[in-house]
């Protein structure tokens, strides 16, 4: 060990009498400054405009556009101009030859040379240490323990980078080839990752060996044995290739005995890096604050119900807009998505089946014929298959996985089905959205599933209800069941039945809705309602304009009464027939969705009913959303709410307030909902006065004006109902650090301390180092 640190010492010296290193210090902190800098302004900027300002830490210093991850995609640059002279000035000067003649072995002289590099590039991280000592400073309740840990990645990804250029500067001793030869390796080891993706075992090596965003999983603040152990082997796999290298030129070796040297040298390497990532003997530590990168309590929760061997099994076609998601070259990204859940529940397996199918949707089948056109189904595999460069023979055709799954029924896209050792099943998918995969909390709802009976809806059928197969406008397909949709509940771990009330409710059934009836209930039928109320079933009484004769019946049991004509208000722009209801202060207490519901956030209810109601014994009776409050009756005629009973027509007419009619003034109520003890379950019934609040048509409409939350008030209501079951709540506490101590007129100071001052003290450094030396 004296050996090696005498060693580093004295290239510590060479290096640091060396012009070039200086250069490389004073150009990374003019970098490093302006970075910062451009990203202190707009922050600045921001705040001035009276823009929010949230997740600093992440903004200025780990996130994507943060000053850690711009400098982690230049480092390449400078480590080059460090170690190209590292051996090859040895070798061109001839002083290779001494340190060959001293009593030192090769493994001291190629060890000792990394760690001069290694102490080197701690220089470079003191640099990025000031800024991010700065931060500590201005930022608000700085995540210091994230910023760190991304640090601790940049430096060991510097030291990997180093022991490439250690490695190809003892192949020559001219040192722009040097330098050139490890812009190379450095070039392949960012790109062999993309390599060979479609054949399985080459897949796993050249993943592995990619070095490419290797420390991204660090810069955001989490610490994996494999990550840290890929940094060690890689580094260690160069050092050991520098001192084969030196060996056979000592020792004039064979070039097959050379060969055979490294050969085994990187199959051991890479044995024990697949070991390292084997998920049941991975560690790790999750540095950011709000534990970013684990999941939640509740998905943990979930995760430790799971028991036995978990199957995730992805069926990929071709001809779907979607493969590239699951694509051979994608897989291991894809893969990436489970990583979390790996980490708490080991035993997960997952494969990838690749198949063709014509695209069941009219407009992908239509786009499909286009690109296609003229070419029978096995030419256009032959062509897609040849333009994605993947074999066409991994793909079969979809019947060929008939057994396993009707992938018809999932319009021949992209689909996931896990299953366990019991025969469970439940499936992911893709979606129409900007996210496109699954996230955490449609993971979580899919492995719920698999460790126990997730509620089943019943929606009651006989009476022209509203349809949860009706992609029409007024129909629920959207927050039912659409599978593209990721809001679906059928995406959350609900199941569906449609039910006739012509026979008793199934015991399976442990969510009833009724919705907007337009015919009249037989007393059987109401017999049968009620007796599934009595026993504590969970219920939605959905009533609509014109149809509160046919309701009526439907909740005079519970006390409640829809009140005939609508309810009607002023708002921004539209009839009067838009109600814009907001959530009521008592109703948090719910549903954590219902907090978003507000006068600027609003729940659009198209031609709603009143709904007024008196207590029953037993139950006890909430108010979820409400109709404009009338605070100043003499301003009625332009605010506030009221139940109108004589306008039918709010295109050509105004509704006026008339007392005499026995008009009621608002707040009215328009969702309420209803608790009571059964037993040892709490029963939970939620009555609406508008059934399109939650149709296909208002959740996909846009109004000028309004945020609507309808889709929170859907999605809120049944996470009630399901007692808080699913969907899986995946909320983290807030970030703090939210407030910067920077002033516009501090930026100019600031911008010459950083681009000017720290240079400048690394230049005055590098002349009193040059002239000391000059004098001596």
């Amino acid at each position: 060990m004296k050996m090696i640190l005498k060693i580093a010492r004295m290239e510590l010296q060479k290096i640091f009498y060396s012009p070039i290193a200086w250069l490389v210090l004073i150009a990374f902190s003019i970098q490093t400054g302006m970075q910062l800098m451009q990203l202190i302004n707009m922050t600045v900027v921001n705040s001035d405009l009276g823009y929010s300002t949230s997740n600093l830490t992440r903004v200025l210093f780990t996130g994507q556009s943060g000053i850690l991850n711009r400098m982690q995609m230049t480092l390449y640059l400078y480590i080059p101009l460090l170690t190209m002279g590292l051996f090859s000035q040895e070798f061109s000067s001839g002083s290779i030859k001494l340190l060959y003649s001293a009593p030192i072995s090769n493994i001291q002289i190629v060890v000792g040379k990394f760690v001069s590099m290694m102490i080197f590039g701690l220089a470079l991280v003191i640099i990025l240490l000031l800024a991010v000592s700065f931060g500590c400073v201005v930022i608000r309740e700085f995540e210091l323990s994230l910023v760190i840990t991304a640090v601790l990645g940049l430096y060991l990804l510097i030291c990997a980078y180093a022991a490439v250029g250690l490695f190809v500067s003892s192949l020559t001793s001219y040192q722009i080839v040097a330098a050139i030869g490890t812009f190379a390796i450095l070039f392949i080891l960012g790109q062999v990752g993309s390599m060979w993706q479609d054949v399985d075992f080459v897949r796993d090596i050249t993943y592995w060996l990619s070095i490419n965003g290797r420390s991204d999983t660090l810069i955001r603040g989490l610490i994996c044995s494999e990550d840290i152990l890929y940094f060690i082997l890689v580094s260690g796999l160069f050092i050991a290739f520098t001192v084969l290298c030196l060996k056979g030129i000592r020792e004039k070796s064979p070039k097959h005995i050379s060969a055979l040297r490294y050969i085994a040298v990187f199959i051991i390497i890479s044995v024990i890096g697949y070991i390292s990532t084997v998920p049941s003997l991975m560690m790790y530590h999750d540095a950011t604050r709000t534990k970013l990168n684990t999941l939640t309590l509740n998905s943990q929760d979930v995760v430790s119900h799971v028991e036995g061997k978990i199957n995730v099994t992805t069926y990929v076609n071709i001809f779907d807009d979607n493969f590239w998601y699951g694509a051979p070259s994608n897989q291991k990204y894809d893969m990436s998505r489970y990583d979390q859940y790996l980490r708490f529940h080991p035993d997960m397996e997952l494969n990838y089946k690749y198949y063709y199918a014509l695209p069941t949707d009219k407009n992908e089948l239509k786009s499909h014929n286009e690109r296609f056109a003229g070419l029978t189904l096995q030419q256009a595999l032959e062509k897609a298959s040849n333009i994605s460069e993947v074999s066409s023979g991994i793909f079969k055709p979809a019947e060929h996985y008939t057994d396993e799954i009707n992938l018809k029924s999932e319009n021949n896209r992209f689909v996931t089905k896990i299953t366990n050792e019991t025969g469970k099943v439940a499936y992911l998918r893709v979606y129409n959205d900007m996210k496109r995969v699954p996230g955490e909390s449609e993971i979580t709802a899919a492995l719920k599933k698999l460790t126990m009976d997730l509620p089943v809806v019943g929606f009651v059928t006989g009476h022209s209800e509203r349809d949860v197969n009706d992609f029409g406008s007024r129909g629920y397909l959207q927050l039912a069941k659409e599978k593209n949709y990721r809001y679906s509940l059928i995406n959350n771990g609900f199941d569906f039945k449609e039910f006739n009330l012509s026979k008793p409710v199934e015991e399976s059934i442990d969510i009833l809705i009724v919705s907007d009836s337009k015919k009249g209930f037989s007393d059987k039928e109401l017999k049968h309602l009620n007796s599934y109320i009595d026993r504590g079933g969970n219920l939605v009484i959905a009533a609509d304009l014109n149809r509160q004769f046919n309701m009526n019946p439907l909740v005079e049991h519970l006390g409640v009464e829809f009140i005939q004509g609508q309810v009607v208000e002023h708002n921004k722009g539209y009839g009067m027939d838009l109600v814009t209801s907001v959530a009521t202060k008592e109703s948090y207490a719910l549903a954590y969705q219902f907090e978003t519901i507000s006068d600027e956030k609003p729940v659009m209810m198209p031609g709603a009913v009143g709904i007024k109601y008196k207590e029953i014994d037993g139950f006890n009776y909430t108010r979820v959303l409400t109709s404009d409050l009338v605070e100043n009756i003499s301003a009625i005629d332009s605010a506030g709410s009221w139940n109108e009973l004589q306008t039918r027509n709010y295109t050509d007419s105004i509704a006026k307030y008339n007392p005499e009619k026995e008009e009621i003034l608002g707040p009215i109520t328009t969702a309420l909902a209803l608790t009571r003890n059964v037993g040892d379950k709490e029963q939970r019934i939620m009555i609406l006065g508008d059934a399109d609040c939650i149709s296909n048509g208002e959740l996909s409409t846009n109004r000028n004006g309004y945020r609507a939350q309808n889709f929170n008030m859907g999605t809120g209501m049944f996470y009630w109902l399901s007692n808080n079951e699913v969907p899986i709540d995946v909320r983290r506490p807030n970030l703090t650090d939210n407030k910067i101590y920077v002033t516009k007129s501090k930026i100019p100071f600031l911008n010459i301390v950083f681009k000017v001052i720290v240079p400048l003290v690394l230049l005055v450094s590098f002349l009193l180092i040059w002239f000391r030396r000059k004098g001596r």
